[in-house]
């Protein structure tokens, strides 16, 4: 089992590695600006997948300096990571998974969706104790440029404070900048489960 002090370095671990990706590679251009007079418009969800992309491609390109090895991608889409890699000479020398997401700087905090709850459940059924977390990287829009924007938040599944299950895409919900709350695996399940079935969730 993984101490609490092993979750909170490699929690450190990981802000620096990720803000060490910001530092390298700060922006990246979507369209040419001639194909956009008006520049681009603000709109998240348009950018997610682009700006994941260029996110996992250049850890994984930087990997070495980044102090991280056996970088791999998940076999399917589905899955609630979408990354795994071990963190050279950490005090763990456990696979981590990160779920990568990325937020709008301008917007205003609001609940986001975290992982389907199906999946991360069939995650965890299937790895023993796993160092599973989510790596928020905040966005810019400037024109026809993205730009990334520190901080970095990173948060370890079990220990997210206060979240919800939405019934309408059956996901686990919460604000990316939540406090957290230290809990075990089995603690976190046990809640996890509790609040999907009381929304009705088969799980």
């Amino acid at each position: 089992m993984t101490s609490d002090k092993e979750i909170e370095k490699i929690t450190q671990e990981l802000e620096i590695i990720f803000t060490s990706f910001i530092k390298r590679v700060s922006f990246f251009e979507v369209l040419k600006k001639e194909y956009i007079p008006e520049g681009l418009k603000p709109h998240t969800r348009s950018i997610c997948w682009l700006a994941e992309q260029v996110i996992l491609q250049n850890v994984k390109k930087f990997s070495s300096d980044l102090g991280i090895s056996d970088f791999e991608y998940p076999e399917s889409d589905l899955s609630p990571w979408d990354v795994k890699f071990k963190v050279n000479n950490s005090i763990s020398k456990k696979d981590i998974f990160i779920n990568i997401k990325v937020s709008d700087s301008s917007k205003p905090i609001r609940k986001n969706d975290i992982a389907s709850v199906k999946s991360l459940l069939n995650f965890y059924r299937q790895n023993n104790d796993p160092l599973i977390y989510f790596v928020v990287l905040k966005l810019k829009f400037d024109n026809n440029l993205i730009h990334f924007v520190e901080p970095v938040t990173v948060r370890y599944y079990p220990w997210v404070k206060d979240f919800v299950v939405n019934p309408r895409n059956e996901h686990l919900q919460s604000f990316y900048e939540i406090d957290i709350e230290k809990r075990t695996t089995a603690e976190f399940l046990k809640i996890l489960k509790s609040k999907a079935k009381e929304k009705g969730l088969k799980i």
